[in-house]
């Protein structure tokens, strides 16, 4: 099967979406032929191989993401120019929020109609503010016409598919597959110190909800007097310095390490190591970084609210109310960390990426021989 995935942006990037057609395209890639279509954000070179598969860039002289909502004609002239040599069985396009890939699924319909095209749209709708909304129903008008261009639409969550549904999608379009991890090795650790370690691996964004991690932490030291305590930040991100300054003002930056972001096997060792994985996000489409966690046999404590609520039920996984009182927080700390209960068994939920790989590899299949694209 020759297999194109489209993403808008640079696959090689941590964390999201390009975790995720890196881990697809490296499972898909070892029976099958597989090329991803990207722009070229980070200004790299403009075809490269990784793990068995083929990373074409477009780059462009202007920064479309930021001009132009990701609108790419270099894009356009490429897949004009090149979707016959190309040739794809099937497309597989990643990405809503952005223009690009809606651009892609229009361009290659006309150029070739009879091409299945299967969309994920990483779909995460919080919008809080009434601009944001008005906005959000106009870009939809544009862009929701793609759900009938597609064959199939997949979902990581009952969140995301209620989102998609939301949009206009009938739900026996939509198939619901998780996203996956990379190692599945549920080991609880019994060496533990008298430190207790917590951890926030991602992007230092709003959304992501460092700063509810830190109002925690400065009512678990100088709230309820617990001092053996050591919170890992790792990441990167325009909100960093300010969280940075938040640390330093609620006097607890001595009991936080900031990090950049890790390899993957630096990254494991450190989830490995650590008592507590946070994530106090005020909205998530999935949740890897949970997943990982869990699958590590690190407990995590995430808010009650999208798709980090459908963790609950891993035990191992704990809640606490969206937006976090920090001395809730703080409390749930304490009680996971004194409990010491471990991780897992997890459910079907959390699967490797090869499982996961294989699951689209289906539905490619099942899309390809004309069935409804549902999985048996």
């Amino acid at each position: 099967m020759k297999i194109l995935l489209v993403n808008y942006l640079e696959t090689t990037s941590p964390g999201g979406i390009s975790k995720t057609v890196y881990e697809l395209a490296q499972n898909l890639a070892k029976n099958n032929e597989l090329i991803v279509l990207q722009p070229n954000p980070s200004h790299l070179q403009g075809e490269e191989f990784c793990d068995g598969f083929k990373i074409i860039r477009i780059s462009s002289p202007i920064d479309n993401t930021k001009y132009f909502y990701g609108l790419n004609l270099e894009v356009f002239r490429y897949l004009k120019d090149h979707f016959k040599e190309l040739n794809p069985d099937i497309v597989h396009v990643h990405g809503y929020h952005h223009l690009m890939p809606i651009e892609t699924i229009h361009t290659i319909k006309h150029i070739d109609p009879d091409v299945p095209i299967i969309f994920s749209p990483h779909l995460d709708v919080i919008r809080g503010r009434f601009v944001g909304k008005y906005l959000w129903n106009i870009y939809n008008i544009v862009a929701r016409t793609v759900f009938n261009k597609s064959a199939s639409i997949t979902s990581c969550s009952n969140f995301e598919a209620a989102n998609i549904q939301n949009i206009g999608v009938d739900s026996d379009k939509i198939v619901l597959i998780p996203h996956g991890v990379d190692i599945m090795d549920v080991k609880n650790g019994t060496n533990r110190d008298d430190t207790i370690d917590l951890l926030y691996t991602g992007h230092m964004i709003p959304r992501k909800g460092v700063d509810h991690i830190l109002k925690a932490l400065n009512s678990l030291i100088n709230d309820k007097g617990v001092k053996n305590v050591v919170l890992t930040l790792v990441g990167e991100g325009p909100e960093k310095q300010k969280l940075v300054k938040m640390a330093e003002e609620l006097k607890i930056k001595d009991h936080v390490v900031w990090k950049s972001f890790l390899s993957r096997e630096e990254l494991i060792k450190e989830i490995r190591k650590s008592d507590i994985y946070m994530l106090l996000s005020r909205s998530e489409a999935y949740g890897i970084a949970v997943a990982e966690a869990l699958a590590l046999g690190t407990p995590c404590i995430v808010t009650d609210r999208t798709a980090l609520k459908e963790f609950s039920s891993e035990i191992g996984c704990y809640t606490v109310n969206y937006p976090p009182v920090p001395g809730e927080v703080a409390d749930m700390i304490m009680k996971v960390y004194s409990e010491d209960r471990g991780v897992g068994p997890l459910s079907e939920k959390i699967r490797t990426w090869s499982q996961v790989s294989k699951d689209y590899e289906k539905l490619y299949e099942n899309v390809l021989n004309n069935k409804t694209g549902k999985i048996s």
